[in-house]
Formats: structure tokens, sequence, C-alpha cells
């Protein structure tokens, strides 16, 4: 990107950050300051979207920004945590213009990392001071009457708050920390005591996971706040993985319940999520319900054995492309022209479809479908869970497949031996008796032509017996026994 020159040249002899940003959010311009800060080069930094460089608590926050500096034209005092080139978060303190002849976000920053926010005068020294902006974790202090007295940057990133909201502020009005009566009651005894202890728990206003390290000393309690999604995520997951499995190798479940089992739990870990899992049949032409705890139960019978087609809703489609169909906005995507007049009245608004393939030979087994109540695009996050809940899909169904299977071959061996002790002797009992009458010294005698005559009809009855046990030993050869 080519910008005045005198305006190139103040920008980069200004100590505070400058960079161009287009309506994409791709970065066009950086200036020396905000390079040499951050230790990146210009290749580094230019033609990358600004997202790869926020602290990740702080992408959901960012998401409207673009939207609400259009409305405003310009925003200030947004403060938000950027990573440098050795992974170290810098707070600044942006403010944002835009260009509408060229679509453009001009953003002035200022490193905060030079002071701690507080209502009082400052009580600790500039190098414990620096250590504490430095923190990525949240940090704050509130008094013995809940007032928060001291915060990092770090701590205005997790709270979505600016300086002037959070100064002051009563901290059991913090809404946005979406703190708990445990907690709340965690700090009670913090107050009451000298003991330091840690809590965490699930903020349903921002839905992240959070630690908190509680710290009392005298009157007041400091507190670090982590941000532990990723890692309370994979924890959850594994969790059910485990159970999930544990649930697949009893006998008392069957692969439905099992299969309802693992999405109840994704979706209490992703709440947002509503999850439906769909069999294909063994014509490879059509869908039918297998799982879908949250969907109405009037929508799953709509869509029951629905076809396999290049524009047939997101799990038709994804079984017929063999690939995964992300539809954003089903009330727009022409793949749900023939549906969304099912799916807008549940308020369904997006669906992401992933096909489950066998991995002995090359049929869909079935879908694996994330439903939304808002149109959006998937997350990093969530389409690593997708991947995961795909490979544990496919081993459940083909688990569940090779029991049927098992169970069929070992009706079948039960088949062949209830013939072979009973079917097989009856005749060869039959024949061993009419030998016994055969009279071998007057041969031509009525007699002996009735027991030639039985003879050849046992020996048909035989023969069908054997012909029958020779069918079902090849099916069990040709199925692998």
């Amino acid at each position: 990107m080519k910008i005045d020159a005198r305006l190139s040249f103040l920008f980069d002899q200004s100590n505070d950050f400058f960079c161009a940003i287009d309506k994409d959010g791709v970065v066009l311009h950086t200036n020396n300051a905000l390079r040499k800060t951050l230790g990146y080069n210009e290749q580094d930094i230019n033609g990358k979207h600004a997202n790869e460089f926020s602290h990740p608590a702080d992408l959901e926050r960012r998401n409207g920004l673009l939207s609400k500096l259009i409305a405003q034209k310009e925003i200030t005092d947004y403060e938000s945590r950027i990573r440098a080139k050795n992974g170290r978060y810098y707070n600044i303190k942006w403010s944002f213009g835009l260009s509408p002849d060229e679509d453009i976000v001009y953003a002035v920053g200022i490193n905060t990392i030079s002071e701690l926010n507080e209502a009082n005068k400052p009580r600790v020294n500039d190098n414990i001071q620096h250590i504490i902006q430095s923190f990525n974790e949240g940090f704050f202090i509130i008094n013995s009457n809940w007032q928060i007295t001291s915060f990092n940057p770090a701590f205005l990133a997790i709270t979505g708050l600016t300086s002037e909201q959070l100064k002051d502020k009563n901290f059991r009005q913090l809404n946005t920390l979406g703190i708990s009566a445990g907690v709340m009651a965690e700090l009670e005894v913090a107050f009451n005591s000298s003991v330091a202890s840690h809590v965490q728990y699930f903020n349903t206003y921002f839905n992240r996971w959070l630690r908190l390290n509680i710290y009392p000393y005298k009157n007041e309690v400091t507190v670090l706040v982590r941000d532990i999604t990723n890692t309370k995520v994979q924890q959850l997951i594994l969790a059910l993985e485990k159970n999930v499995l544990e649930l697949n190798a009893s006998s008392s479940y069957s692969l439905s319940q099992t299969i309802n089992g693992l999405l109840i739990g994704i979706e209490d870990i992703f709440p947002d999520m509503i999850c439906s899992v769909l069999e294909v049949d063994e014509a490879q032409e059509k869908v039918y319900h297998l799982a879908a705890p949250r969907l109405p139960t009037e929508y799953c019978d709509i869509i029951n054995g629905s076809p396999i087609g290049p524009k047939t809703g997101s799990c038709g489609t994804s079984v017929y492309h063999r690939s995964q169909v992300i539809v954003s906005n089903i009330e727009t995507d022409p793949l749900w022209d023939d549906y969304r007049e099912f799916a807008l009245p549940y308020g369904l608004k997006a669906c992401w479809s992933t096909p489950i393939i066998s991995s002995h030979s090359s049929k869909v087994l079935a879908t694996f479908a994330v439903y939304y109540t808002t149109a959006r695009e998937p997350k990093d996050d969530e389409l690593q869970m997708i991947e995961r809940t795909a490979n544990i899909l496919r081993i459940l169904i083909e688990n569940k497949k090779n029991q049927d299977h098992v169970k069929d071959q070992n009706l079948r061996l039960q088949e062949i031996a209830s013939i072979s002790s009973h079917d097989l002797r009856r005749p060869v009992a039959t024949i061993l008796g009419l030998v016994n009458l055969f009279d071998r010294r007057n041969l031509d005698t009525p007699l002996n032509r009735e027991i030639v005559s039985h003879l050849e009809i046992t020996a048909q009855e035989l023969d069908a017996v054997i012909h029958a046990i020779v069918e079902k030993t090849v099916y069990l050869n040709n199925e692998g026994l």
C-alpha cells in the first residue's frame, strides 16, 4: 500500500503505533515503532490478517469492531492484546478511523504497558508494575467494599470493558465475568481468612472457562484470572470420549443411545451447538435419523429418509460429494432451496455437515451435522472438534456393524450345528436302519425293492441337508470367518 509520503514520514518518526487495515481485516501498512517493539519486519506482518496477532480471548470482541466503526466513523480507547514475534503480548490502546472512500481503517495505538491502572496512588514499584502489565493473565485487586482498586490490561480484555468503566467498579456488578454463586462464596471466604485458593468456572457471558487464583492479604484480595477454555475443553472432550467408548463396549446400550450420549456431551461443552447424526442406507441413496438430542422431533421426522444429491441441504450434499459442507446461512444458501421452509420455523440458521466415511471401503456410513440458531462460519476450534467427533462416530458405527456381523455369523454357525445334530442325523439313521433290514440272501424280493426305494428318497434328503450346510459354510468363508 502506498500512502502520502509526508503522512508516512510523520508516522514512521512517531513512537506511537500506526497501521492501516483494509475492510477485510488485512494489514496493509505498519510503522517503524510498531514493528520495532513487536519484533516484526514488513514481510512478517503486511498482508496478514490482524486476527493472527490478537490474543485468542480478544477475537470475539473484535468481531463487531468493523460494523461499529462503520456506524460511528471512529472509535477511541479500544484496548487489546497484540502478540509480538517472541510470543509475548503487548497491551495496546487504539484509536480507529474509517476512510469510506478507500475502505481503509487507520489505527493509532499507544503501548499501555508502562502504567498500571489504579484508582488510588501507586503501591507497587516499577519492576513489579512492569511484570504485572506483561501478564497474559488478568490481574485485579478488590477491597473489603468489593471495589476494584487495581487491574491490568489483560483483565480489561477479559471483561470487555474500558479503563474508565472498570475503575472503582463494584466487583459484584461486573456482569461480563459471569461470576457464579460458588465463586462469590470462595471470595467471601478469602476476605475472612489468609488462605490462598483457586476456583474454575464457566463464564456464561462470553462462553469461556476461567480459572481464578485468589490471594487474600489484610483487607484486600488479589486475583489472577486465566482463560483456560482450550485446556478445559480438551479435558472435557477426553472424558466424554472415554465415557462414550465405555458405553459402546456395553451390550446394554444401542448404537443410537451411545451416539445420543456423545452428542449430549458435545452440546454441554459447546452450548451453542445443536448436533445431529443421520445414517446412510446401504444403497447410498437416503439418510435416516439416528440421533439428535436437541433438534425438534417434528423436524427430525420431516428430514428422515431425505434423498442424497448435489443440492439436498447440508447432509445430503455432503454424502453426495463425500466432503464437508459448510452452510453459514440457511436462509440464502441455494443448497437449502428445497429444505429451508422446514428449518427456519425452528430457528435453524446455519448447518455444517461432515460425512463419516468407512475406513474399510468407500461407503459413507453417516453424517455429523452441527446446527446454529445464528448465521455463522465455523471457528478453528469448532472444526477441530468436528473432525475429532467424526473419527469417534466412525469407530462407534463400524464397531456396531462388526458386532452385528459377528452376531449374524454366530447365528449361522448355530444353524449349521443344529442341522448337523438333527437334520443330518435323521436321514443317516434311516439309511442305517434300512441297510439292516436289507435281505442280502434273497435280493429280488418285494421288501428289498421297497428298501431301495426308501434309500433313494433318504439319500436325496441327505443331499439337500449337505447342500444347505455347504451354502452356509461358503457364506461364512466369504465373510472372512
